[in-house]
Order: structure tokens, then C-alpha cells, then sequence
């Protein structure tokens, strides 16, 4: 099976092989407070700053998904004021966890064919915490370098907090444009499901001691004087952060990440000629390098993923209010360009 879902999606290549000897060294049979998963915590955050350039002072922590980690910033912070900065359904459910949490919630919505508007209005400057998307997994968008200076520069005394589930592992991050990163392992590091990295700036660290709420087990104040000691809240997935000790180990971001930007581009090029398709982002400086959506006919949709189920390849559905009309390929390091050839094929 070839499988291009937006996640999960592919896992990464002799994925089996470092199961098996997490299997034989005995690390998934151990609790988390034990020595041994202390030792593995401590290579991942090694991992991060050597491989992913995690800046000195940023520190790595773990939770179950990206959803949860919505819900712990919105009860950590309770009753600070957020600001969202999104064009689709992630953003906006993100949005929705904080208004759901009673939190005073801000909205600055824009179009997925435009780069968002950084003229901020006084309302939206008063935000305690800034949140936006890196890669809108709904529509295949991406917030560019200079949007990200520009919310940074504008914002220089809120927290801004950044969804990158679709863009970590996948394409550089500029860590100090930011100071609460996550994003779930299914996707760009080519994991199983189950496991959210979240990373946190000196600035965050500050703010958590003298800022935030302590109320639920996974508050940011537990999850951080937990992390000092390489252990976390909970029982968490220890499988999935042994493959991501063995995964940021083969990460090498100037080959991989150039590669995935150029057969994006073939793919857009390719899907600009296609005879019932066509790309759903026309504005290239938004064209995330990592998720592909694209646009046509409802009927030849359907059409055409039943069709490529039967071959054995698995694309994404489209997702909130382009459901019905657009589907989503995954562009991720795991994928080969020999797969990408045989869905083209296909398509």
C-alpha cells in the first residue's frame, strides 16, 4: 500500500527494524520514571539541538496529540487574551478550544489565496498569546518566513505560539520567530500516531512560573517541572519517542528539506496541466512545501479515490468547507519519488 494521507501517513523506511530493537532492549516495558527513559528523554532533547537546530534554552516536552496541547495552552492560560491568525479548519478549531475554555478570544481570519494582513489593529495588539499555523493541513497553506518576523516584530511582548504538525521535520523552523512549538509525529517525522512534541522557549519557562494556572494534571507547570527531570505528567507512548530517537539520528535538514521543496514544485507544475484537477493555492509564496490540496469535480473525486484505493494507494479527503471538492496528497520525507511516480501514473 502506498499511502499519501495528510496523517498518518507513510512511516519512515527500517521503521521495523527500530521497533524490533526497542522490542529486544526492553525500553517499552519500562516506567517513566526510571532511569532508562530518563537517558532516552535526554537523547531526544540532544537530538532536537544537534539535528532540528533547537536553539539553547528551548526545551522538548511531550503530550499525546496536537489537540491536546490546544487544550493545555487554553487551561494553562486561562483567561488570557488569544489572538488566532488562521485561513482554515485547524486554526479554527484551535480558535474554538479557546472560546469553548472561556478564554477572550481574538480572530484575525484571511484568504488562502493572500498572505495575512500584519497591519494589526489595536484590538488584536492587546493579545497575550499569538497563535498561528505553519502549514494549514486543510488547504496545503504556509505562513512564510516574513509573516512570521512580521507577527514576531509586532508582538514582541506576547507569547506566540505556533501549530507546525505538518511542517516540523519537514522544513526548517526558525525557532526564535516563536515560543511554544508542537506538532503531532505522524506525519513529517514518519511516526505511528500517539505522540506531540512540544517545545518551549526561555520566555515561555518565565511565563509558565509566573503566568500561568495550575489545574489539571498536564498543566504547563507540571509538564515543565517534570521535563526537568526528563519525565513527564503521565504514562506516555514510549514506543513512538524511542522511533523519534532513532529518527532525528537520520535527519538531515539542507538534502531532505531542498527535496521535498522540488518535487513540490514538479507537483504543481504537473497538477497546473492536469486535465480534472488543478492546485487549490494559486499564490506561491503560500504554497506549503510538505501538503498538496487540489480541486475539481465532485463526482470525478470520489471517482478517482476509489480507484486509487483499488491500486493500493491512499490519498487524503478534502477537509472542513473544501470536503466535498478538493483532495489532499501528503508530501513528507518518508515518501520516495519512485512512489510519487506511480501515483501520478494512476492519477
Amino acid at each position: 500500500m502506498l499511502n499519501f494521507y495528510p496523517g498518518p501517513s507513510k512511516l519512515y523506511t527500517d521503521i521495523d527494524q527500530d521497533i524490533e530493537e526497542a522490542f529486544t532492549s526492553g525500553i517499552i516495558s519500562m516506567n517513566h520514571r526510571s532511569t532508562d527513559f530518563m537517558t532516552l528523554y535526554a537523547e531526544v532533547q540532544k537530538g532536537f539541538e544537534e539535528s532540528l537546530d533547537v536553539p539553547e534554552g528551548y526545551k522538548v516536552y511531550f503530550t499525546s496529540s496536537a489537540t491536546e496541547c490546544w487544550d493545555i495552552l487554553a487551561k494553562s492560560f486561562s483567561g488570557k487574551t488569544f489572538l488566532h491568525i488562521y485561513n482554515g479548519e485547524f486554526g479554527k478549531k484551535w480558535m474554538e478550544t479557546n472560546e469553548q475554555a472561556g478564554n477572550p478570544t481574538v480572530s484575525k481570519v484571511f484568504d488562502i489565496h493572500s498572505e495575512v494582513n500584519t497591519d494589526f489593529s489595536e484590538e488584536e495588539l492587546m493579545a497575550d498569546i499569538v497563535c498561528t499555523t505553519l502549514v494549514e493541513t486543510s488547504n496545503g497553506t504556509f505562513l512564510t518566513s516574513e509573516v512570521q518576523y512580521q507577527v514576531r516584530t509586532a508582538f514582541s511582548e506576547a507569547l506566540i505560539a505556533v501549530d507546525a504538525t505538518s511542517g516540523m521535520a519537514g522544513m526548517p523552523i526558525e525557532w526564535d520567530k516563536a515560543d511554544i512549538w508542537y506538532a503531532s509525529v505522524q506525519k513529517c517525522f514518519g511516526l505511528p500516531s500517539g505522540l506531540c512534541v512540544l517545545i518551549l522557549s526561555p520566555e515561555v519557562h518565565h511565563a509558565i512560573e509566573f503566568r500561568s494556572k495550575d489545574t489539571q494534571y498536564n498543566s504547563l507547570k507540571r509538564i515543565v517541572a517534570n521535563g526537568k527531570k526528563f519525565q513527564t505528567t503521565h504514562t506516555p507512548n514510549i514506543l513512538d519517542i524511542y522511533l523519534l530517537s532513532k529518527r532525528i539520528q537520520h535527519i538531515t535538514e539542507d538534502t531532505s528539506y531542498f527535496a521535498l521543496e522540488e518535487r513540490m514544485k514538479y507537483l504543481y507544475t504537473h497538477f497546473s496541466n492536469h486535465a480534472f484537477l488543478r492546485p487549490l493555492i494559486i499564490e506561491k509564496r503560500s504554497q506549503s512545501a510538505t501538503v498538496l490540496a487540489l480541486k475539481g469535480d465532485e463526482e470525478y473525486i470520489i471517482r478517482i479515490k476509489k480507484a486509487l484505493k483499488d491500486q493500493g494507494i491512499i490519498i487524503g479527503s478534502g477537509y472542513g468547507i473544501w470536503k466535498e471538492n478538493t483532495l489532499r496528497i501528503a508530501n513528507f520525507p518518508a515518501h520516495a519519488d519512485e512512489e510519487f511516480t506511480t501515483l501520478l501514473n494512476a492519477l
